[in-house]
């Protein structure tokens, strides 16, 4: 009968994964032909495009930032870079939803399992996630993983569910090293877990704490579990951050390459916005002056106040699920507000899932109230997160709404796209382009493996500037119209060099493909 029902579940998991696949799947197939296009897909395609392009593989692989995004994505390339990102995003998104419906099924709550279905079937948050071939779905599932642990050790306070909070963590350095802010809370948070990890005393915290500071012995056992407990959850992210900071110093001169220079990082250039070639300007996002993000992020909460107010008499579960506030807070304070997005927010829907998911099956005692309430708290969901996306002004999500819902072409992504066929079909193989890789990555997105694009940090870079005729054929430049004209590299350095007349070659080009956005100029051998 165990082997029956092992090899049903078994099968029941791969049935509803393969359900969500093929949803998810054709959603995306649909909203792609509709003419969806975003910039972080095609970010992550130009570093596949270019990571064997030339010698500096093990550079450009730990120098692209978010690493595991990158990585994540790499294996479905080998079907297409350009789908790859998307690929990812279904992927691991419905095995993610998949594992979770299964896993809440498996503890008998079997109309839970079924709301969370439709749930994640429904949500928009969802729907994004998984079909916009962004990096939202990886910051999902490790705050999941992050507050699953968290929830699950104080069920049973065993160092196996610390140790694998902690890799867990260390993965955050790849994705956006600033998530370990959430250290430093954890920490106080061992404190007060320390505490309970004395067995055999008062369940009131305050009164155990004052015992064991009155016993030597105990005071000994609570100091030696709080030292082991720091260790354990610091080691791995700690460690994981020095290492990462040392490869990139060896590698780009400085520990931070990787966050702070342009082209490395998704969104480095966050100080212009893509989306109007016409007006130079920062991303127009309402918190930056009026702090109207905290209506936006009202919208989905529905689930995280409920799970706050159906955990009232558990004092651990909700002082963890209170250190959501205090992390947002800290990173609001770290990114300057107005790059916030989902890639953060996702926290609070995460949180709020991960204790569900740990609930035990008692928790659901009172069957109809507790499952009509939830049924109420995921409707309510639905709705705020669509109210979300709608009223989100991040650069991603505006693309995504903008296009998916209201059915509105993005022209600036289209002439990118435009720009990328032309040199992929009407220039001869292995062309050497120059352009600022980290502007004209969505154009690089779709040139797939028929040009050369010289990198901005290679050695050629500086020598196709001085003599374009003997080091490249192409000259990709941005127009003054573009918001990154005064940004553009080969732009900056070309003006410099033909002011001084310093090394400056002469040499005679045409242009062979010009938009708003940027030109394309061969260079007349």
């Amino acid at each position: 009968m165990a082997k029956f029902n092992l090899k049903s579940s078994t099968l029941v998991f791969f049935m509803i994964w393969f359900f969500y696949i093929v949803f998810y799947g054709l959603l995306t197939t649909v909203i792609r032909e509709d003419g969806y296009l975003n910039f972080e897909p095609l970010f992550i395609t130009s570093h596949i495009n270019t990571l064997f392009g030339n010698q500096e593989l093990v550079k450009n692989f730990f120098l692209s930032y978010p690493l595991l995004t990158n990585v994540l994505s790499y294996p479905f390339s080998i079907f297409s870079a350009v789908d790859a990102p998307f690929f990812a995003s279904i992927f691991y998104t419905s095995f993610f939803v998949t594992a979770l419906v299964t896993s809440v099924g498996s503890k008998q709550n079997k109309v839970i399992k079924i709301l969370l279905f439709l749930y994640f079937l429904c949500s928009p948050i969802t729907f994004y996630a998984a079909t916009s071939g962004t990096s939202v779905y990886a910051f999902y599932i490790l705050y999941f993983l992050i507050f699953f642990y968290l929830f699950n050790y104080i069920i049973r306070f065993t160092t196996y569910h610390i140790t694998i909070l902690s890799i867990i963590l260390s993965l955050a350095v790849f994705l956006d090293f600033r998530i370990l802010w959430i250290l430093l809370i954890l920490f106080f948070h061992v404190f007060v877990f320390s505490i309970y990890g004395i067995k055999g005393l008062s369940s009131n915290v305050i009164i155990k704490y004052v015992k064991i500071t009155q016993h030597i012995s105990l005071r000994r056992k609570y100091v030696g579990h709080l030292n082991s407990m720091v260790f354990i959850i610091g080691f791995f992210p700690v460690v994981t951050l020095l290492l990462y900071l040392f490869i990139n110093y060896l590698m780009g001169d400085d520990s931070f390459y990787f966050y702070n220079a342009l082209g490395a990082k998704w969104n480095s250039n966050r100080e212009l916005s893509l989306l109007n070639v016409d007006v130079l300007t920062t991303f127009n996002n309402k918190a930056v002056n009026d702090f109207s993000f905290l209506s936006i992020v009202l919208f989905i909460t529905p689930i995280y106040v409920f799970e706050l107010i159906m955990n009232y008499k558990r004092g651990l579960k909700i002082f963890i699920l209170l250190s959501v506030p205090i992390l947002l807070y800290v990173l609001l304070r770290d990114s300057q507000i107005e790059y916030m997005g989902l890639f953060y927010y996702v926290i609070i829907i995460a949180s709020a899932i991960a204790s569900v998911a740990t609930s035990p099956h008692r928790y659901f005692s009172k069957k109809v109230p507790v499952y009509f309430s939830y049924a109420c708290v995921f409707a309510i969901s639905i709705y705020g997160e669509y109210s979300y996306l709608k009223a989100s002004t991040f650069t991603s999500e505006h693309v995504y709404y903008k296009s998916v819902v209201e059915k509105e072409q993005n022209d600036v992504l289209s002439q990118y796209k435009n720009g990328g066929r032309f040199l992929e079909l009407k220039t001869p193989k292995n062309s050497i382009v120059l352009c600022d890789r980290s502007i004209m990555y969505p154009m690089i997105a779709y040139n797939k493996k028929n040009n050369i694009f010289v990198s901005n940090v290679s050695a050629d870079f500086k020598k196709a500037l001085y003599n374009p005729k003997k080091y490249c054929d192409y000259v990709v430049i941005s127009n003054d119209k573009s918001p990154f004209y005064y940004l553009d590299k080969v732009v900056i350095n070309l003006r410099e060099i033909e002011n001084t007349a310093l090394g400056y070659n002469n040499y005679r080009s045409k242009v062979v493909f010009v938009c708003d956005a940027f030109r394309i100029i061969k260079i007349i051998k």
